[in-house]
């Protein structure tokens, strides 16, 4: 663990909601209207999915260092990244963020992979939408007394290396605070969890298209 003062912020019942579009375009249906059924599923999925989330976020703020070209600290040591330090070299200091609508998701869309496929890929495509609501939504609450600060910059965007989740991990204490683990290969626990860097600063800005900060152009769910 960190020295951080990291803050807690658990969402009440009904807080959370899934977002039908975003979860048609994680489906991969792009440009094609899905049919009725297909629509009265996703509502009936939602519903289900809405009544285990167990939603959380915590957050620390803390100063940004320029170490060198392409290289910044926030609070790990020496981040070694261009893309990272190009999204950040405007900003005064960061939040370290990270956010999880919790395990009951997980379950469910093991339970319907088992009995009924077709809703766990429904479920698992409205846990994707429901997390970047909360996210959203926390991230919202964070910075509205700042005229101007970055969107979401998570491990694993660019050359920002995913081995850096272990630094959320331990200087968020993620495990004690919202359940989160790491698998060998740096996946999270539960699945339908983020972390993620914002700036803060006058100079910095808002991108209200995470897809224009991530470098993979050829991604099937890019906006």
């Amino acid at each position: 663990m960190s020295d951080f003062t990291v803050e807690l912020r658990i969402a009440q019942k009904g807080e959370v909601k899934t977002v039908q579009e975003e979860a048609v375009r994680y489906l991969g249906y792009k440009k094609i209207e899905p049919d009725r059924l297909i629509l009265d599923l996703i509502d009936e999925c939602s519903e289900e999915l809405l009544e285990c989330v167990q939603a959380r976020a915590c957050f620390a703020e803390v100063p940004l260092k320029i170490l060198g070209e392409n290289t910044v600290d926030i609070g790990f040591g020496a981040v070694h990244s261009r893309n990272l330090y190009n999204h950040l070299k405007n900003c005064r200091s960061v939040i370290l963020f990270a956010a999880t609508i919790g395990i009951g998701a997980d379950r469910l869309i093991a339970k319907y992979n088992r009995i009924k496929p077709v809703k766990g890929v429904i479920i698992d495509a409205l846990g994707s939408s429901a997390i970047e609501y909360w996210c959203d939504k926390a991230e919202q609450e964070i910075t509205q007394n700042e005229e101007k600060h970055c969107s979401r910059f998570s491990a694993g965007y660019g050359d920002f290396s995913l081995e850096h989740q272990k630094d959320f991990v331990r200087c968020l204490d993620l495990t004690r605070k919202l359940g989160i683990t790491l698998s060998d290969s740096l996946l999270m626990t539960p699945t339908k969890s983020v972390t993620a860097v914002i700036g803060l600063g006058a100079e910095s800005r808002t991108c209200s298209n995470k897809c224009m900060t991530c470098s993979n152009v050829n991604c099937i769910y890019r906006e």
